[in-house]
């Protein structure tokens, strides 16, 4: 699927300003026998703070083009919070599938607000599930970019080393302290780049299950394609590894890695790996699909910069209060057009 001619695969790319931004999702009616043979990717576990209790296991499965589809969907299923149903989140290219997939998961877990905590961190940690915000709010590249100016002006004024962050590495460190005890895989969450590239025969053996084209803004042009894998766990090893490789956009064409203590972490560093690659790169690029803005790769910063979770939370109520700045002139226009409406269709009285 992943060979498929892209003006085949993105057809209805005339509204991908409007598709991309949106975050679809669909709950299909499966059967058992269908739902235990979608192929689970990635998986994290986290600890319910409630009086309920218990453990919640969240799943990310492969992106796929359904038979007579318009666009891909990414499987993704919460259980232990009482709807252990799946659900699908859309896109237009199979990596915005999955970055749907884990925006599907922030905003499920903010919508519930049942206190969860990744399993492993004490309980100095918070309320911590490993699943930021990211900062592509579905307003545009300008607000985007104001959003990453003002996370990086924030993180300016922290004075360095920072209390919190030595905090929580203290914390991360009695965490895998206690991991190794009990023959568990510490959650390392640091995106470990650039890690060594792979041989060529280890590359052709890596099965790539989304990717992306971008195309080049330079004097270069051509097409940059950014290709990942599923997370793995090497063998003799407990820390897991999401291959990704990036096409194009100079002489390394090798394989990186994001790793992780658990493979669902390393599929997002790997997508925050591919971002610091892009940043790095200075290259302009541009997501290969009509309607998209120069230099609009698709992959967003997020909330979580490794200044712990207050720091992140902060982060997020700033976003919040942009975004609410941002749509209030539009929701008083609709209620002022509401209102005249309404006074044109009272019935006068004699």
């Amino acid at each position: 699927m992943l060979e498929q001619d892209e003006v085949e695969r993105t057809g209805q790319a005339r509204l991908v300003q409007r598709k991309i931004r949106v975050l679809v999702m669909s709950k299909p009616t499966m059967t058992n026998a269908e739902a235990e043979q979608i192929p689970w990717m990635a998986e994290r576990r986290l600890e319910r703070r409630d009086a309920v209790g218990g453990l919640v296991v969240v799943r990310v499965g492969h992106p796929e083009w359904p038979p007579a589809a318009e666009e891909w969907r990414c499987p993704y299923m919460i259980s232990g919070l009482g709807d252990d149903s799946i659900e699908f989140a859309h896109s237009v290219d199979s990596i915005a599938a999955i970055q749907n997939a884990l925006r599907g998961i922030y905003w499920t877990f903010e919508q519930t607000g049942i206190p969860l905590r990744w399993e492993g961190f004490d309980d100095d940690a918070g309320n911590d599930t490993g699943f930021p915000m990211d900062t592509d709010a579905g307003y545009g590249l300008a607000f985007r970019q104001r959003i990453e100016r003002m996370i990086l002006d924030e993180e300016a004024k922290l004075a360095e080393p920072t209390r919190e962050r030595e905090e929580q590495k203290r914390r991360e460190a009695r965490r895998k302290a206690r991991a190794a005890k009990a023959r568990k895989d510490p959650q390392v969450r640091d995106v470990n780049m650039p890690a060594p590239p792979r041989t060529t025969s280890e590359s052709k053996r890596t099965r790539w299950i989304a990717e992306r084209r971008l195309a080049r803004c330079d004097a270069v042009g051509s097409i940059v394609l950014v290709r990942m894998g599923a997370p793995e766990l090497p063998s003799r090893k407990n820390v897991w590894r999401c291959p990704f490789t990036i096409l194009g956009l100079g002489d390394d064409d090798s394989i990186h890695f994001g790793h992780g203590g658990d493979s669902m972490a390393s599929l997002q560093n790997a997508l925050r790996g591919i971002r610091c690659t892009f940043e790095q790169s200075g290259v302009p690029l541009r997501w290969a699909l009509q309607g998209l803005e120069e230099n609009d790769t698709g992959f967003p910063m997020d909330t979580d910069r490794g200044y712990g979770l207050a720091f992140r939370r902060r982060m997020e109520q700033m976003i919040q209060a942009e975004i609410e700045e941002l749509v209030r002139p539009i929701r008083e226009r609709h209620e002022r057009r509401e209102a005249r409406r309404k006074a044109r269709a009272k019935p006068r009285t004699e």
